[in-house]
C-alpha cells in the first residue's frame, strides 16, 4: 500500500503531508480515509499544540481523484462524498489551531481542506479553484465554508465560473491570510507557530472551541457563551504566572 500520509512532529506542532505526488495529491478514497485516521489519531494528544497541513511534489492538491469520480454511480456517490467531509470534518474538529501550508495548485476539495482549516498561508505562486460545474456536479460539502471566508459575492463567482485565480485574488478576498515566496513559506508558517505555541495551550484550545460555538449562535447568545471561559480560566495556574 502507498504511504499517502506522512508526519513530522516538533514541540507539539505536527504536520500532516498529503504524499501522493504523483498525482498532484489528488484526494482518493484511500488518501481521505488515511487522512481521516491520522487527524483523528493526533487530535487525541494531549501535548498537541497545533496541526500543519501541507503536501509533497509541485501542488496541494488537484482535488478529488478524477478516475475514481468517473467510477461513481447513483448508489456510491454519497458513500465517497460523506467519506470526503469526514476528513473536513476531522480537520474542524481538531481541538488546536490547524494550518494549511499550500504551494501549487489548490483545487476542488484541495480547496476544501484547505478552507476546513483555521488558518491558511499559500506560496504566492498557488493558484486556486473550484472548477467542479465545469464537469457536471456541484460544489458541495465544506464549499458551504466559502461564503464565511470571502462573502457571497465572491463565493458565487468562485463556485458559479470554476475560474482559476491566483494567490494575490485569494490574499484579497479572504481565503488565505498569509502569502510568502516559496523559499519563504516554511517561514513564515512558522511564525504562527511559534506564537500559538508559546500562548497558553489550555486558552488555545478553549479559544478555538469558543470560535466554533460562534459560528452557530447568534451574537448576543455568542458574547454570552464566553462567560463561562473567561472564568473557567482563572482556574488554570498558567493564567497566573502569564500576569507579569
Amino acid at each position: 500500500m502507498l504511504e499517502y500520509i506522512k508526519t513530522a512532529s516538533n514541540d507539539g506542532a505536527v504536520e500532516v503531508i498529503l504524499n501522493r505526488p504523483q498525482k498532484l495529491n489528488a484526494l482518493s478514497e484511500l488518501l481521505i480515509t488515511n487522512l481521516t485516521k491520522v487527524i483523528r489519531e493526533i487530535s487525541s494528544l494531549d501535548t498537541l499544540r497545533c496541526v500543519v497541513i501541507s503536501a509533497a511534489g509541485k501542488g496541494f492538491s488537484a482535488g478529488a481523484d478524477i478516475d475514481e469520480l468517473k467510477n461513481l454511480n447513483y448508489k456510491n456517490a454519497e458513500i465517497f462524498i460523506r467519506h470526503l467531509h469526514g476528513a473536513c470534518q476531522a480537520i474542524r474538529d481538531c481541538p488546536v489551531p490547524v494550518i494549511a501550508k499550500v504551494h501549487g495548485p489548490c483545487i476542488g476539495a484541495g480547496l476544501e481542506l484547505a478552507a476546513s482549516c483555521d488558518l491558511r498561508c499559500a506560496a504566492d505562486t498557488s493558484t486556486f479553484s473550484m472548477p467542479e460545474v465545469q464537469v457536471g456536479i456541484p460544489s458541495v460539502i465544506e464549499a458551504a465554508l466559502l461564503p464565511r471566508l470571502v462573502g457571497w459575492g465572491k463565493a458565487s463567482e468562485i463556485l458559479f465560473t470554476g475560474k482559476t485565480f491566483n494567490a494575490e485574488e485569494a490574499m484579497k478576498s479572504g481565503l488565505v491570510e498569509k502569502l510568502a515566496s516559496p523559499s519563504e513559506l516554511d517561514r513564515a508558517v512558522e511564525e504562527w507557530i511559534r506564537s500559538i505555541v508559546s500562548a497558553s495551550a489550555s486558552a488555545i484550545r478553549a479559544q478555538k472551541s469558543l470560535m466554533h460555538q460562534w459560528e452557530k449562535l447568534m451574537l448576543d447568545d455568542a458574547i454570552e457563551s464566553g462567560v463561562s471561559y473567561f472564568k473557567e480560566a482563572y482556574k488554570k495556574s498558567e493564567l497566573k504566572t502569564n500576569f507579569k
